[in-house]
């Protein structure tokens, strides 16, 4: 059985939270517009006969500049600790180098899947272009486009994801879809 924590990172509005839902078919975390809306390290368990993988979806990646943004900052950089696999996610019309600029002070350990969200929205010579660059990244392990919201892709993301995961035990018996209070959940 493969078993593991996969966590996952970028900018604010990258569209981290509409994946972590798009992988669980379940309203997991919530999404809006507005930047910073996660602001709590949320554990999603997807759990299968063949697998069990535990997501974590963190804040956004920003610059601190209350102490809120101190405390969201620590609960992304406690999850670097314990990721078998990184997901590294960037909107594909946003700046490369700024995505690239943070996602190399990560340091990360773990293999990183670099993913190249809202894919549909751009033509084929600007996704190729942003992939070859993202290839070329040394913490970057392979590159997946995908459009989160519309869910497609997803299913290959998460093929890409098992063949990275670690043979192991689950860490979490049962049909648990979360680490968290249901009465977290429900008030989101």
């Amino acid at each position: 059985m493969k078993s593991g924590f996969v966590n996952i990172f970028g900018k604010p509005n990258a569209g981290k939270s509409t994946l972590l839902n798009a992988l669980m078919g379940e309203k997991m975390a919530i999404v809006s517009h507005k930047v910073q809306t996660t602001r709590h390290r949320i554990k999603a368990i997807l759990t299968e006969k063949d697998y069990q993988i535990i997501f974590s979806d963190t804040p956004g990646i920003i610059e601190p500049k209350y102490k809120l943004h101190e405390k969201m900052m620590q609960a992304v950089k406690g999850s670097l600790e314990d990721a078998d696999v990184a997901l590294l996610i960037t909107d594909v019309r946003e700046n490369t180098d700024e995505s690239h600029a943070i996602f190399s002070a990560l340091k990360l350990k773990a293999p990183a899947i670099v993913i190249l969200n809202k894919a549909d929205t751009v033509n084929d010579e600007q996704l190729k272009t942003t992939t070859k660059f993202s290839e070329q990244q040394p913490y970057c392990k392979e590159v997946v486009s995908l459009s989160a919201l519309k869910n497609q892709g997803v299913d290959k993301l998460l093929q890409r994801i098992l063949q990275y995961l670690p043979e192991g035990e689950p860490f979490y018996e049962g049909d648990d879809l979360s680490d968290m209070p249901t009465k977290f959940l429900w008030a989101r």
